[in-house]
């Protein structure tokens, strides 16, 4: 029993730098890994190591998730606890690059439906989301193969960087979806632009007054023209961020690229309420 308390406890410490090293990817709680654990010593009637408490009287098993015969491969009366430990590993590392699979081919399915998007860009970005993925599936071939607690350490040490690399890809994703959402929005604006202005040119040949209208076309390209400023000066504020020389310079230009986006958006939806307001007028006008 003692021996079978040492071999868990080693296996705990293992798992526990495993986790250490990877755990900002992880959706697996790692505690409940080890309360499960330290249940199963106690239910074999022993304190884990390190504990102040002494061995009580051995309980009912109670049932969990955690069977230690199953996860070390046990034989009968033959322990191998590196192989236990390398195991724990193996699958602790294939259950979070499964994860990042499901999140990313979903993703890369959305990008590739996203009309606003620019034909290269979804092109550009739909090839990069790909290469993730086929990574991910050829770390998962390597994790397989792991025999050794070193080749665990180096396989999780590429996960980790991969992950990485593939929150970038994502960060891109969704920054040039949000551009050209933005630059859809402001070619529409553009497209009422032209509308006012083809109103205005027919009311003039009619022999109408048409400063009230021209008036408000003024508002509104002023109010275009700002949307416009902001959303190219957020295209370079992006384009900066990804040679930023360190992460606090990166955080700084994408804070600064999200909030000129959203000034955008606010010069566009009072553009829209310029002409919203223009129009009661004119039935006012028309109708009185």
């Amino acid at each position: 029993m003692k021996n079978l308390t040492t071999t868990l406890s080693l296996a705990i410490v293992f798992l526990a730098v495993i986790a250490a090293s990877f755990s900002f990817v992880s959706d697996v709680p790692v505690k409940d890994v080890l309360i499960a654990q330290y249940e199963t010593i106690k239910g074999k009637g022993q304190e884990p190591i390190g504990s102040d408490h002494k061995a009580e009287a051995t309980p009912t098993p109670q049932a969990n998730s955690f069977s230690v015969g199953k996860i070390l491969g046990e034989e009968q009366g033959n322990i191998n606890p590196t192989k236990a430990m390398v195991h724990r590993g193996k699958m602790y590392l294939l259950k979070q690059v499964d994860n990042r699979i499901g999140q990313l081919a979903p993703f890369k399915d959305r990008i590739e439906k996203i009309a606003t998007l620019n034909e290269s860009d979804r092109k550009s970005l739909v090839s990069e989301l790909i290469a993730e993925l086929d990574m991910f599936e050829v770390l998962k071939a390597e994790i397989s193969r792991s025999a050794t607690k070193a080749d665990v350490k180096n396989v999780a040490d590429k996960v980790k960087a991969e992950w990485i690399k593939s929150r970038r890809s994502v960060d891109r994703a969704n920054a040039l979806v949000l551009v050209s959402k933005e630059n859809q929005l402001v070619s529409d604006a553009d497209a009422a632009s032209l509308g006012i202005q083809k109103r205005i040119d027919a009311l003039k040949v009619a022999g109408k007054d048409t400063k009230s209208y021209e008036e408000l076309l003024a508002a509104y390209n002023k109010k275009i023209a700002s949307a416009k400023q902001d959303v190219a000066s957020a295209n370079e504020k992006f384009s900066a961020a990804a040679s930023s020389a360190t992460d606090d310079e990166k955080q700084k230009l994408i804070k600064g690229h999200d909030l000129l986006l959203s000034s955008s958006q606010e010069n566009i939806r009072e553009a829209y309420k310029l002409l919203k307001e223009g129009a009661q007028e004119d039935f006012s006008r028309r109708f009185k």
